[in-house]
């Protein structure tokens, strides 16, 4: 009898530590979440900020253009009512005439997207790669998603219908929820 009690107060006492590891795992991964979301919400894209004028914006894109990871992208901001920057939309230059789908279109979307891991982990939304008859003129299909606190960046492949052909290219936005 007195065996039986001691292994019920051992299972007792290594369910007791087990939990509080994974309790204080939690806590830890909340704290590196919540860092995270304290140090990057603000940060539109590169060093530009969210809340800055359009004429500090063009001071620091003067020819509308970034550089990340050795890729070039055309910048479009835009400008809440109190004319504070709130959204910025990212097009890959490289697929700016892209008239193919297909793999090297993917591979630049996805050029993009690991730029966008590198600081913020794993997308929470994955919708992998689009299908070309779902795709819809003017409208982008978001294949991968981040909420980072009041912040939303969005990673995919746009359609323009023109007079010579349908143009794909690869865009991200990242907008600051008010």
């Amino acid at each position: 009898m007195n065996h039986h009690r001691y292994l019920i107060l051992i299972s007792i006492f290594l369910t007791s530590i087990f939990s509080s590891c994974i309790q204080s795992n939690e806590r830890k991964n909340n704290v590196i979440i919540d860092s995270l979301i304290k140090a990057t919400e603000n940060i539109a894209i590169g060093e530009t900020k969210f809340g800055i004028s359009e004429k500090e914006f063009n001071q620091l894109h003067p020819d509308s253009l970034i550089i990340l990871e050795g890729n070039i992208y055309t910048l479009t901001s835009f400008f809440n009512k109190s004319k504070k920057l709130n959204m910025i939309y990212l097009m890959d230059t490289v697929t700016v005439d892209n008239t193919k789908f297909d793999k090297e279109l993917f591979n630049r979307m996805d050029l993009l997207k690991q730029h966008f891991v590198k600081t913020y982990g794993e997308p929470q939304q994955d919708r992998g790669y689009p299908k070309q008859a779902k795709m819809k003129n003017g409208k982008a299909f978001e294949a991968y998603k981040w909420e980072i606190g009041k912040k939303l960046i969005a990673v995919g492949i746009a359609l323009e219908e023109t007079d010579e052909g349908n143009i794909y290219y690869v865009l991200a936005h990242v907008d600051r929820k008010e």
